[in-house]
């Protein structure tokens, strides 16, 4: 697979707008290709818009924690491209197809998932997966078509990555394993890097 579809999306939840550029280089440089700011971060809107801004030609970036549909018309309006969101809501996923952005609902259950799915989605965040675990994904993916894919997302470190991607899991989101506020962008490259090197791996 080449590293443009790399599936594994960056958290940077709490990043402020003077380490965007930054941390989101040395994001790229590591080979991470889809970046997401959560909506409880300071002035997220205004972060998106410089995120999209200065990388969003080279990766997919957008909003996570993406609770309403004018949350989504804001990243839009931003130059986002990706809505993560922590839980399943049909009118969330409409508006988001709608725009023609990339969305991963949030599913726990199986009737989450389901619903989803049937509202469209293609790609799903089971959060979160560290409590949740791999065997759970697996038993999950048993009752899913082939062709959606599901991201681990929540408490996944590097050591889990092998167990859920065996348990069918297509990709990975990160957070404080990549990214934590104030952390240097040579440290972000450096860790980053690690799970690049480890999801290359698998795939």
């Amino acid at each position: 697979m080449r590293q443009d579809n790399l599936p594994l999306i960056a958290i940077l939840r709490g990043i402020t707008l003077p380490e965007i550029e930054p941390v989101s280089r040395a994001l790229f440089d590591a080979g991470v290709r889809y970046i997401e700011i959560p909506l409880n971060s300071p002035d997220p809107f205004t972060s998106i818009e410089a995120l999209t801004a200065y990388i969003g030609d080279e990766a997919i970036c957008g909003a996570g924690t993406v609770m309403t549909v004018t949350d989504i018309e804001r990243v839009a309006s931003c130059g986002g491209k990706l809505i993560v969101s922590p839980h399943t809501n049909v009118k969330l996923i409409a508006a988001a197809l709608a725009r023609e952005l990339l969305v991963f609902p949030g599913v726990a259950t199986a009737t989450e998932a389901i619903t989803a799915v049937d509202a469209g989605a293609t790609h799903l965040k089971l959060f979160p997966a560290g409590d949740l675990g791999a065997g759970y994904l697996k038993s999950i993916r048993v009752v899913l078509p082939a062709d959606v894919h599901v991201y681990a997302v929540g408490g996944i470190g590097l050591d889990d990555l092998g167990a859920f991607w065996n348990s069918g899991a297509k990709g990975f989101g990160i957070g404080s394993g990549v990214y934590r506020p104030g952390m240097a962008a040579s440290q972000v490259f450096e860790l980053a890097t690690q799970y690049v090197r480890a999801v290359e791996s698998l795939i």
